[in-house]
């Protein structure tokens, strides 16, 4: 038919074509709308360019425009109340949608791989977002999450490679695992108060985040939260928070400075893995062990202070840590696992309390300087030890003892 040039266009189906009236569109069973107002595709394939849809429609199914590639825009009335989950799941060209008014939920897979969609318009009376309502949406630049949304749900903008910018508002309490996870343009962002934990890959691989701002209500942050945001340098962790997942900052290559605050209890493995950059730490009192890879090629590393809280050192804890020179141990420790400190090709003495009972297999493996092992309990005590295989170095270090210094 004749193409229309109407301002607002009527409900129908624009494209090269011309325009396909929406009595058309039901009557050739290009969709289908129910007894209740439920929009559905029947042909997907003949659905391409812009649809406006028609003031009848109330709600749009479950997977109603899924893989409907041709399509390049919608245009969705007042009417529409709930777009209900991956309604426009995979539409590949589109290219920008609006929301409208009294839509209440985005849910779960609705815009999943729309990878060219460039601008959403989220209206104010929406609550929540659901998993992954966004995610792969590469070419989305920029997102205002509207104040009144109080949840935002597993991997929402998962993937949103070209997402810059984006405004969480207060009224948002809870974020999901890999929310932004590879959003790999994003440069800041800051977490409202009122969230209480920041959990899993909820930022990993962000590797152009630079800044990030965490509040006091925060009192944990989950497993990769932050792995490779290669371009953190820098991060505060509010007092608030008393747990760090594992890997939680693994393979955060330009970070040199972290303060953990004194209320932390537990430190993950690999929790700063590959972390190649960082300088310095403490852990504070209270930490009880030392996980696994804790700070495994942490090669910058020059200084590290163990407080007495902590009874364990895990296995390849500070594994290839070239640049520390020396390290002490405090009372309390009462095993250093296997690899501890192996490859600590820099560390020149080591500093080991009487309340060592074992020391696990190439703890101390290629420490190619260390020639001074300050032990805080008597000779006996020392040789009481069981000592593992391929730690020749520690073996033949000089010893200083309590009664024998």
């Amino acid at each position: 038919g004749e193409v229309l040039d109407s301002t607002p266009k009527v409900s129908g189906l624009y494209n090269d074509d011309g325009y396909t009236s929406w009595e058309e569109l039901k009557t050739n069973e290009v969709i289908s709308v129910g007894s209740n107002g439920r929009l559905y595709a029947q042909n997907k394939e003949a659905i391409n360019g812009e649809l406006v849809i028609d003031e009848e429609v109330t709600s749009i199914g479950n997977n109603a425009f899924s893989s409907c590639k041709g399509l390049t825009s919608v245009t969705i009335p007042n009417s529409v109340t709930s777009i209900v989950s991956q309604a426009f799941y995979n539409c590949s060209s589109l290219t920008s949608i609006t929301i409208p008014e009294g839509v209440t939920s985005i849910e779960i897979n609705t815009f999943l791989g729309c990878s060219n969609l460039t601008s959403i318009i989220i209206p104010s009376s929406v609550t929540s977002i659901g998993d992954y309502a966004f995610a792969s949406c590469k070419c989305l630049t920029s997102i205002t999450i509207p104040e009144g949304v109080t949840s935002i749900g597993n991997g929402a903008f998962y993937y949103c490679e070209g997402l810059t910018s984006i405004t969480i508002p207060s009224s948002v309490t809870s974020i999901g695992n890999s929310t932004f996870s590879r959003c790999s343009s994003l440069t800041s962002i800051t977490i409202p108060e009122g969230v209480t934990s920041i959990v899993d890959c909820t930022f990993a691989s962000c590797k152009c985040l630079t800044s990030i701002t965490i509040p006091n209500s925060v009192t944990s942050i989950g497993n990769n939260a932050f792995s490779s945001c290669k371009g953190l340098t820098s991060i505060t962790i509010p007092s608030s928070v008393t747990s760090i997942g594992s890997w939680a900052f693994g393979n955060c290559t330009n970070l040199t400075s972290i303060t953990i605050p004194e209320g932390v209890k537990s430190i993950g493995s690999n929790a700063f893995y590959g972390c190649s950059s960082l300088k310095s730490i403490t852990i504070p009192e209270g930490v009880a062990s030392i996980e696994n890879g804790a700070f495994w090629w942490c090669k910058s590393l020059t200084s590290i202070t163990i407080p007495n809280s902590v009874t364990s050192i895990g296995r390849s804890a500070f594994y290839n840590c070239t640049s520390l020179t020396n390290i002490t141990i405090l009372d309390g420790v009462t095993s250093i696992e296997s690899e501890a400190f192996a490859f600590c090709s820099g560390l020149t003495n080591v500093t080991i309390p009487s309340s060592v009972t074992s020391i696990g297999d190439k703890a101390f493996q290629y420490c190619y300087k260390l020639t001074t092992v300050n032990y805080t309990g008597t000779q006996d005590q020392w040789n009481a030890i069981t000592i593992g295989t391929d730690n020749e170095k520690l073996q033949n270090a000089t010893k200083t003892f309590k009664d024998k210094p």
